[in-house]
């Protein structure tokens, strides 16, 4: 298994990568477009990119208007929730959210591919279809991608996404459904997909082992899952703990140290990653932990 642990001192996204067994990179925080060249189990070599989509002062504004204002609306479904606090941010949520959620292209690198034209591809709480962006034009190495979200006005985005690359409506499909729901329609077959990925999904799975259940599931025996998220981190005090904790509890997501240890009970862990990374208009000292897990169905 591959471990890394991560600690911070970049400028923009407050953390600078060293490990052990294996090379360590640092990020550019996308100042200057960057590529990267991932290996597939077939040995071929698959160039990913850095996704930085434009963002101004006055959008990130609006979009710290709803994410501080407009709270998630308690006593509905699931949905319900989840529609009500992003539908009004929706076409701006990856230029803002980019900049905070650090453990993507960590994950997106560590992700094992099937053989090229051969592979499917999950992206569980996909949300505007986002980590597709990161292969381009490559994206077409995987036979079927599916982007699945709770969230309609999110979903839409990814639609549109997937409108606007030639080609990719023919492979990829973008799913409404509860990642809990094993009968939802347009689910692949048990025991067909190659890959997973949670990203910044888990923790706002209010029944996240169920979720995790119906991926296992849905994998082939040696598939992957991938996940990335926030944590907390028994390295920092127990009042940046509690302070991290309650803060993403109000915007419904949860940090919860089960996580990780639960993933390893269930995968066979291939590579564990721990990271620290600040948000946009925060002062650098505050940092927050963020994790990486790719396991192996056996």
């Amino acid at each position: 298994m591959r471990t890394r642990l991560l600690r911070g001192s970049d400028p923009r996204y407050g953390f600078k990568y060293y490990a052990k067994p294996f090379p360590a990179t640092r990020s550019t925080g996308c100042l200057v477009p960057r590529s990267f060249t991932m290996s597939s189990s077939d040995t071929a070599k698959v160039p990913i990119v850095e996704y930085c989509p434009p963002s101004s002062f006055a959008t990130d504004m609006k979009v710290l208007k709803h994410m501080w204002f407009a709270k998630i609306v308690p006593g509905q479904s699931q949905q319900d929730r989840l529609e009500s606090f992003y539908k009004h941010q929706a076409d701006l949520y990856d230029s803002y959210r980019f900049r905070m959620l650090h453990a993507r292209m960590p994950m997106i690198k560590a992700m094992p591919l099937p053989p090229k034209g051969k592979g499917v591809w999950l992206d569980i709480g996909g949300g505007t279809g986002s980590n597709l962006e990161y292969f381009a034009e490559n994206l077409n190495h995987f036979a079927k991608v599916m982007v699945l979200d709770l969230c309609p006005s999110l979903a839409a985005q990814a639609e549109e996404r997937v409108k606007r690359h030639p080609g990719w409506s023919s492979f990829v499909q973008v799913i409404v459904a509860d990642a809990c729901d094993e009968k939802a329609v347009s689910l692949p077959p048990a025991g067909s997909v190659d890959v997973i990925t949670f990203s910044y999904a888990l923790s706002m799975i209010p029944d996240w082992k169920a979720a995790l259940a119906n991926a296992k599931r849905l994998l082939k025996k040696g598939g992957h899952l991938c996940v990335c998220d926030f944590t907390v981190d028994e390295t920092q005090g127990w009042g940046m703990q509690t302070m991290w904790s309650k803060i993403f509890a109000s915007d419904h997501v949860y940090l919860r140290a089960e996580h990780r240890p639960f993933l390893r009970e269930q995968f066979k862990a291939v590579h564990d990653e721990l990271g620290f990374g600040t948000f946009p208009y925060v002062p650098p000292v505050m940092r927050a932990p963020w994790y990486v897990f790719v396991g192996q169905k056996v």
